[in-house]
């Protein structure tokens, strides 16, 4: 596997994105499914503590690790607008609780960064060369 640049591997000697201090990783996990490939997130945060989730599925038909980012970058990204829609207006958006509530709210810290990073992980072919 040959990473290119925004990814690196991580402590985890995982692929993954540094964003805002955290370690966003990723990487293949059983699937549910024939058609669909499964994921295991991890998420380090800067204060130390440690999220992860095997709850992320491709499309039809596969993904890859890349589009398997791009698919996480994405959900990071509605997490952190409801969560910015909640503290607006006062009662909690739709996709706050995609995350747990620490993820949630350095996702929301962190929104421009994670929009600019799912941009050119969606955007750009061969960052993950598997």
């Amino acid at each position: 596997m040959t990473l290119n640049p925004p990814f690196q591997i991580t402590p985890r000697l995982l692929p993954g994105l540094n964003i805002g201090g955290a370690w966003v990783q990723l990487q293949y996990c059983k699937s549910r499914d024939e058609d669909r490939q499964s994921y295991r997130w991890t998420i380090d945060l800067p204060d130390g503590s440690e999220h992860a989730g095997n709850d992320l599925s491709s499309g039809c038909g596969g993904g890859g690790l890349q589009s398997g980012f791009a698919s996480l970058l994405s959900f990071l990204g509605a997490c952190a607008e409801s969560v910015a829609y909640g503290r607006r207006a006062g009662h909690p958006g739709e996709n706050a609780d995609l995350f747990p509530p620490a993820v949630a709210e350095w996702a929301d810290q962190n929104s421009d960064e994670i929009a600019m990073m799912a941009c050119e992980v969606e955007e750009t072919a061969g960052l993950i060369e598997e």
